[in-house]
């Protein structure tokens, strides 16, 4: 079985070595591994389908497919003889192939940068040699341009002098304006809460009046009753008085009629103090005139009685007039501890409004104070959004010229190696021993005049607002710029 199979598919490689020596030969291929099915990874589809691709399968001369030129296992894949071999010269051909374009890339990428610094180079000359012309042009333009723009600033300034002047004018204007309209609302609001509160203390006093009446009234006909039962008090004592005048009268007058009367049911209380002394007789008793003893006795009786009631009137409004006396007076302290507590309430609330008027023009001071700082806020904002942009001018200007500068040096560079080659040149080769020490002589001079011409170069170079340091690439290579343009004509 072996020798059968190493007949039929000599070769064998692993699928990952397939995948990874063969896959470069179809553009745009990339391998996936795929589950398969039992928790492992495999490339048996991605190895089919790119050998599909790399080894299609021949046709037999009746039209029926032929033999596969490779099978692919679960680990491996098995080619038939000659595949493998015809795999291998395609790749080396794909990798002859990439190789030429790569060696092109690079000798195109070599030649295009050979060019381009000779372009370069020759840029930069002819670019030292209009930047004079141009330089003297701009600072021409740059003075007119300078002096315009004084002009105008100082145009601008005189106008916005003039709109500040007019602003200040108006401002105060308007500050007496609003002095005026605000003092007419603080007129208006403080009759307006004088109303309220007269209004507010006459609604708190109209009940205390009211009850006050209401007592007064009470008092007033209790003291009328009392004057009436006094004045019946006082007739009926008169009335007593008189029955008893009246009364005495007639006993006297019935003494004269008859010397002695007998008082017939006259109780004992009464009859104490007129009885006769024990040691006399009835007849030796003191004649008393008989008088009629029903009306007196009843006049007596009914008086008695009235003044028991009357007396009885009299306690009980005493009674009551103390108690209402008492209850006024009570009624007094709590008004005049009512009285207290509404003076100390409105003095609060006075104090309260006080407090709230100079809160409330304090928070139009801070308002205004507010208002005046984000205007200058904004001002500052937009002042520092000018010099970041002025910032970023001066730095891109300072790029351009540290480019330009940073060329100048490497061209300097390049120039005095030039000029070394010439001169080590015209050494080795030319015979002529004075033309030799004549070119050194004009090497030196070039020197020497290379060394003030660097000078001025880098003094018009170098812009005196940045301040740039000299390198010491620029100081070691000021003859060979000065040598160049000896060399050629004498500068420019």
């Amino acid at each position: 079985a072996v020798t059968i199979s190493r007949s039929a598919f000599p070769n064998r490689l692993e699928h990952e070595e397939v995948l990874n020596r063969f896959s470069a030969l179809v553009r745009g291929f990339k391998p996936e591994a795929v589950d398969n099915g039992e928790g492992g990874m495999t490339y048996q589809p991605e190895v089919s389908r790119l050998l599909s691709d790399l080894l299609p399968t021949p046709t037999n001369a009746d039209g029926s497919p032929g033999k596969a030129p490779f099978v692919a296992g679960k680990t491996r894949t098995y080619f038939r003889a000659g595949s493998l071999e015809h795999l291998e010269n395609e790749r080396v051909k794909a990798f002859g192939l990439y190789a030429t374009a790569i060696q092109a890339q690079v000798r195109g990428y070599q030649s295009r940068s050979t060019y381009a610094n000779w372009r370069i180079s020759s840029i930069k000359v002819q670019a030292r040699f209009r930047s004079h012309a141009a330089r003297r042009r701009y600072n021409k333009v740059r003075l007119a341009c300078i002096t315009l723009q004084c002009w105008t600033r100082q145009h601008e300034a005189r106008a916005e002098m003039k709109k500040r002047r007019e602003n200040y004018r108006a401002t105060i204007i308007q500050t007496h304006w609003r002095i005026v309209v605000a003092m007419a609302s603080l007129k208006r609001s403080r009759e307006a809460s004088i109303k309220i509160q007269a209004q507010m203390r006459g609604a708190i006093q109209r009940p205390v009046y009211r009850k006050e009446l209401t007592e007064a009234i009470e008092e007033a006909k209790l003291e009328n009753q009392l004057k009436s039962l006094q004045r019946k008090l006082e007739e009926a004592e008169a009335k007593r008085i008189d029955a008893e005048k009246k009364a005495a009268e007639a006993a006297a007058e019935s003494a004269k009629e008859k010397e002695v009367v007998v008082y017939r049911d006259r109780p004992q209380e009464a009859a104490a103090p007129a009885a006769p002394e024990p040691t006399k007789s009835a007849e030796e008793e003191t004649k008393i005139v008989e008088a009629p003893a029903s009306l007196p006795g009843q006049l007596t009786e009914q008086q008695q009685i009235l003044m028991d009631e009357s007396g009885k009137m009299l306690e009980y409004l005493r009674k009551e007039v103390f108690k209402l006396r008492g209850q006024n007076s009570q009624l007094r302290a709590d008004f005049d501890l009512l009285k207290e507590n509404n003076q100390r309430l409105m003095d609060a609330n006075a104090s309260a409004g006080a407090s709230f008027a100079a809160l409330n023009q304090h928070a139009k001071q801070l308002n205004k104070t507010n208002t005046k700082l984000m205007s200058e806020l904004e001002k500052y904002k937009k002042a520092v959004h000018k010099l970041n942009l002025d910032k970023v001018e001066t730095k891109e200007e300072l790029q351009m010229k540290n480019a330009s500068y940073v060329a100048e040096v490497q061209s300097r560079l390049q120039y005095q190696n030039t000029m070394n080659g010439i001169i080590n040149l015209v050494q080795e080769r030319c015979r002529d021993v004075r033309l030799v020490e004549d070119v050194l002589a004009l090497y030196d001079d070039c020197e020497a005049k290379a060394g003030v011409d660097g000078e001025m170069v880098d003094h018009h170079t170098v812009s005196p607002q940045h301040n740039l340091p000299p390198t010491p690439d620029s100081t070691a290579n000021k003859g060979a710029a000065g040598m160049f343009k000896s060399f050629f004509g004498g500068g420019y």
